[in-house]
């Protein structure tokens, strides 16, 4: 041991210099990682036409009913590219094909798909809506998009 007080800060600068390059090193690698990270995806838009739905009480019955509906839906990324593979899904206002069997379809490469020979009913002259679900895997599920069903 040396009895020089002034000695002591001798080893703080090589030490200090130590932290600040391993500091350094390791600011560069956990940015590299968290650059090769991408974002995640999700739906985009959906585009419904028509807008709405209208449906006819014939009989006077109060049962409105649509038939031959079609709808056409085109899917979005984040980014505004078409997507390809989604599964969409309508419900509400027992929609159904004619068939009966239910409304469900995947979107082609132009991000589309074409649900066409429908039938829309409702009881009564209330508005209701057909809910749009879209589902893609990494994408998530999108039901947001309503269609409304107008009674005339």
């Amino acid at each position: 041991m040396r009895s020089d007080e002034n000695a002591g800060i001798e080893g703080l600068p090589l030490q200090l210099l130590i932290m600040v390059v391993v500091a350094g090193l390791g600011l560069t690698i956990i940015m590299g990682w968290m650059n090769s990270i991408s974002a995640p995806h999700a739906i985009g838009e959906v585009y419904v036409n028509p807008g709405q739905v209208a449906v006819y009480d014939g009989d006077g019955d109060g049962l409105y009913r649509g038939d031959g509906v079609v709808i056409t839906i085109v899917v979005t990324d984040q980014g505004g590219d078409r997507l390809e593979g989604a599964t969409v899904l309508l419900d509400g206002a027992n929609i159904r094909y004619a068939d009966g069997s239910a409304v469900r379809g995947m979107t082609d490469a132009s991000g589309q798909v074409v649900f066409s020979g429908l039938v829309v009913e409702q009881f009564g002259s209330s508005l209701t809506t057909i809910t749009v679900t879209v589902a893609k895997g990494d994408y998530g599920v999108d039901s947001s998009y309503e269609i409304p069903v107008i009674p005339s």
